[in-house]
């Protein structure tokens, strides 16, 4: 079964931390390493496009120390990012409210996207300060900006006005940690996605368990409502 687009929600670092008897924030770190782990992996599998979720929108409501620590390690891999696109051809994009990021996080965003957007690699979406309903009241401020004339439209043309408005639906999502919810991601864009959750923590997340989860999807029926 045709497979281009993965979605991943990275759960569990602070379980993982408090299984091993860690601090919290060691677990960002684990989860932030292997973030680079998957995305080598993953280029592997001939994926055209890879979806992740980084930080919700909800994520704001953490302890201030939380947050600085996770902002800190944002930064630390937006600077890995702009050293290693030059190795590799994937293009990197960002989802989400950005304007709530320090400047430095920011700028850091717009080089990323500016010297990657010419590439011809897998195409890397990362979530960040992003919600699906956010998406979605988005889209509908859009809309009634550039539709005075209050005409219908379609699906097709709702999508023109979300934040994935370029990219095709994933095909499967996995959300590692053993949480069976969607947690407001992609909540338009996962209409008819096949659904995959793993108990493994986010940092235990590895090649095999990746594999395991597309052979999993490769024995599957993909059906879109009409189907019997």
């Amino acid at each position: 079964m045709k497979l281009d687009h993965i979605a991943i929600i990275m759960d569990g670092n602070r379980r993982w931390a408090s299984a091993n008897n860690l601090p919290s924030y060691e677990g960002h770190k684990k989860g932030a390493e292997n973030l680079w782990n998957i995305i080598n992996n993953i280029q592997e599998f001939k994926l055209k496009f890879l979806t992740l979720f980084v930080f919700s929108t909800e994520n704001w409501k953490r302890s201030k120390r939380e947050i600085s620590f996770l902002m800190s390690l944002l930064n630390q891999f937006l600077d890995q990012t702009i050293s290693k696109i030059n190795e590799n051809s994937f293009r990197v994009r960002f989802i989400g409210d950005l304007s709530a990021f320090e400047k430095k996080i920011k700028d850091k965003i717009e080089i990323i996207q500016n010297i990657s957007q010419s590439n011809k690699g897998i195409v890397i979406t990362l979530a960040l300060n992003y919600g699906g309903r956010l998406d979605i009241i988005s889209a509908i401020n859009k809309i009634l900006i550039h539709n005075k004339n209050f005409k219908q439209i379609s699906e097709k043309d709702f999508k023109k006005y979300t934040l994935n408005n370029d990219l095709p639906d994933p095909d499967l999502l996995i959300r590692t940690g053993g949480e069976m919810r969607l947690s407001n991601f992609l909540l338009w864009d996962l209409a008819y996605t096949e659904l995959m959750f793993v108990s493994q923590m986010w940092p235990d997340f590895d090649k095999l368990i990746l594999e395991n989860c597309i052979l999993d999807y490769s024995k599957r029926k993909r059906k879109y409502g009409g189907d019997n």
